[in-house]
């Protein structure tokens, strides 16, 4: 496991509040990826603060089935975005990641919540532990959004052998400067791949990037919704972290 050399990814690009049959949509335009990721809260809209109880569920509900089913269909990988988890009388911003079968292999709960013009840390609970999925197309961490401010998180995932940093979010366009430095300083610090799938409309980004370990953007997305497919060199990315260790040293 965890030693294929190249693998295709593709980042859907959505607009909050998307349908299920659009993001089907776009899912099938990523058809031949071996991972797919989606953005933070896609289905409910990240701003929409009053929806989030109403739209609420568990962690086996519709979303999660609608993934499951997804993957299945084009068989690949998907990081499913994030959606509002409904558990033991808490709410979570939950990133789930299926396999081309349709099995979770794991849920990322995002840990750094923002309060700055946002009802997120009110309203929800902090996840307490990282998540690391280790398959035969490598070895990947999620993040969430704000997340990508709290440099110790990916650090941590680095230092477990993550190669491949998956980061849902629906991060504004006010903060486009922020979004560029903080998803390649990651990916440079830390010599790892960065995947960061943005959602689009009412004042979000999109602008989707994927960020090799020297923290070159090597694609990028636009204002719209739509699909970004980059091509990660897996066998290079280990290359370079046993050639120059600095991931590891400090």
């Amino acid at each position: 496991m965890g030693r294929k050399e190249r693998i295709e990814v593709a980042l859907v690009q959505l607009r909050a509040k998307a349908p299920f049959d659009r993001a089907a949509d776009l899912i099938e335009r990523a058809r031949g990826a071996d991972l797919v990721i989606l953005p933070e809260l896609w289905r409910v809209g990240y701003l929409d603060f009053s929806a989030w109880e109403d739209e609420s569920e568990p962690l086996h509900g519709e979303t999660v089935a609608f993934l499951a089913a997804e993957a299945r269909r084009i068989g690949a990988y998907v990081l499913g975005g994030s959606f509002i988890e409904a558990a033991g009388g808490r709410r979570y911003n939950t990133a789930p990641f299926l396999d081309p079968a349709g099995n979770l292999l794991g849920v990322y709960r995002k840990r750094n919540l923002l309060s700055y013009r946002s009802q997120e840390q009110a309203l929800l609970t902090p996840g307490d532990a990282p998540l690391v999925v280790r398959t035969e197309i490598g070895t990947f961490g999620a993040a969430i959004c704000y997340d990508l401010r709290f440099p110790e998180l990916f650090r941590a995932m680095a230092r477990q052998g993550v190669e491949v940093f998956l980061v849902p979010a629906a991060w504004p366009i006010i903060r486009l400067e922020a979004w560029e430095v903080l998803t390649r300083a990651r990916a440079t610090e830390d010599q790892a791949y960065l995947l960061g799938c943005n959602a689009v409309g009412k004042g979000l980004l999109g602008r989707s990037i994927a960020a090799d370990p020297h923290g070159t953007a090597i694609a990028r997305g636009g204002g719209e919704e739509g699909v970004v497919r980059a091509e990660l060199d897996l066998a290079g990315l280990r290359e370079f972290r046993e050639e120059f260790p600095a991931w590891r040293e400090g």
